[in-house]
């Protein structure tokens, strides 16, 4: 089992990072970037903060209190101006998209009664693609793909397409016997203004690249419509640093979702589109990489950026499970390849990121720059050693927001000054520690998420 260590090993793909088995230490300075009303472009293009991967209770392991009211406030609270109304397929979920939202004329969508300055929501929902490659006696593959659509109608006739392949009413997220490039070829010919977007694209099970179920190439997995997938999803353990290195993702936009399962972990990741206010708008952006930035998680802490077996606690770098080949040296299991690993394994020469000295992270010309981030929530959690749930700590992070009007505004705007007096020093201090990259890491793997702990002094 990796412990907490001092040793550092370099990155080997250009992360800008000291690696260790342990923790990570990054450099990130401070922002002066401001949220949401001092980030404006000239009409009719405008910022616009998007978390389009999201949940509803109708979703195997959501939260039973996740409707369209909690997800358009929890938008409100973190700073997000664009959701996704998630999970069309179900058919109870489209009663209810239909009974509580309306149409502003834009292809866009608010909570019916919510004020002009609440987040609006595009239709889009998560498919599970379960096939096996060639069919019968082929190999398993399991991806998820983000779907988005114009509209009502194209919705319910989606919905008449792909009922006879799975059983849309028992999961949010379906589960359709139809490989991605079936699903692909049925959705653009309901509606060529639909969008696909492979969904967390390196996860070993659902991801497109993924270890276990995945392709080594988009052409593999979607065929002829392989030039039709305009974005990728990066996913919570990997960042658009690790995947500017992918030859094949040069010419597709890195975007980036929470996929929150409960309205506490809306926003944890986004992506700012440079886009008219529509449907269309949304397209085009996506089409022509219209993108101001990205929010990460850092990569570290999502649950499977290390290689490792969860079951035994053994968590390896890519250069170690090479060594001991793909079992568990404990118990002689499968070992899960992280994210990490096949990054590298698809990747040419790294390209390291520029910090901008505002938090801002750039890599080559045309490429947006992106930022990294821990939720509020966890962050307190983490630097007071409780439970992200516990009633102080939600005292802490409602107050903050409260006093601040986001949480964004709280990570990133916020002076240290204001944050001293607007809660405990101990807060504050972690706060200013991870705008500064002053923070270690024990990395995620297997299932299991990394652990944050901001350093101080």
């Amino acid at each position: 089992m990796t412990t907490r260590s001092n040793k550092t090993e370099a990155s080997s793909i250009g992360h800008g990072v000291n690696r260790s088995k342990a923790g990570y230490e990054r450099n990130v300075t401070k922002s002066s970037f401001q949220w949401p009303h001092r980030y404006t472009l000239p009409v009719p293009s405008q910022r616009i903060v998007a978390d389009l991967h999201l949940h509803s209770r109708y979703s195997m392991a959501t939260s039973r209190a996740l409707d369209l009211t909690s997800l358009s406030e929890a938008g409100i609270r973190k700073g997000v101006q664009l959701l996704s109304a998630a999970d069309f397929t179900h058919p109870d979920w489209r009663v209810e998209l239909g009974e509580q939202l309306v149409e502003d004329g834009s292809g866009l969508f608010r909570v019916k009664g919510a004020s002009s300055s609440a987040p609006r929501f595009v239709l889009g929902t998560e498919i599970s693609c379960v096939w096996r490659d060639p069919p019968v006696t082929g190999r398993g593959r399991r991806v998820h793909l983000l779907l988005f659509a114009p509209d009502f109608e194209t919705v319910d006739t989606l919905i008449a397409r792909l009922d006879p392949h799975g059983a849309l009413g028992s999961d949010g997220r379906p589960l359709l016997k139809l490989s991605a490039h079936d699903v692909s070829e049925i959705v653009w010919d309901v509606n060529e203004r639909c969008e696909i977007i492979p969904a967390h694209m390196w996860t070993p099970w659902y991801g497109v690249y993924g270890s276990r179920s995945g392709f080594e190439s988009l052409e593999a997995a979607f065929g002829e419509h392989a030039g039709r997938i305009n974005a990728v999803e990066t996913g919570l353990s990997s960042d658009p640093e690790m995947n500017w290195s992918v030859p094949e993702l040069e010419s597709r936009a890195l975007v980036s979702f929470s996929d929150a399962h409960s309205a506490a972990n809306v926003g944890r990741e986004l992506t700012v589109f440079e886009m008219e206010p529509s449907y269309q708008g949304l397209r085009e952006a996506i089409t022509s990489q219209s993108i101001a930035e990205t929010i990460e998680f850092f990569p570290e802490n999502g649950k499977y950026h290390l290689d490792g077996h969860r079951a035994c606690g053994v968590r390896m770098l890519p250069s170690e499970s090479a060594e001991v080949g793909s079992e568990c040296p404990s118990c002689g299991k499968k070992l899960t390849l992280g994210v990490l690993n096949r990054v590298e394994s698809l990747s040419s020469e790294p390209t390291a990121g520029r910090p901008d000295g505002s938090g801002l992270i750039h890599g080559p010309e045309g490429r947006p720059p992106f930022r990294r981030l821990v939720p509020l929530r966890d962050l307190v959690a983490a630097r007071l050693g409780m439970g992200r749930a516990t009633k102080t700590v939600t005292v802490i992070v409602d107050n903050l927001i409260d006093r601040f009007g986001s949480e964004l505004n709280v990570l990133i705007d916020a002076e240290s000054e204001e944050l001293q007096r607007a809660t405990n020093d101990d807060v504050a201090a972690a706060i200013t520690a991870v705008r500064r990259g002053d923070i270690e890491i024990e990395p995620g793997y297997d299932g299991v998420y990394g652990k944050v702990d901001p350093i101080f002094g």
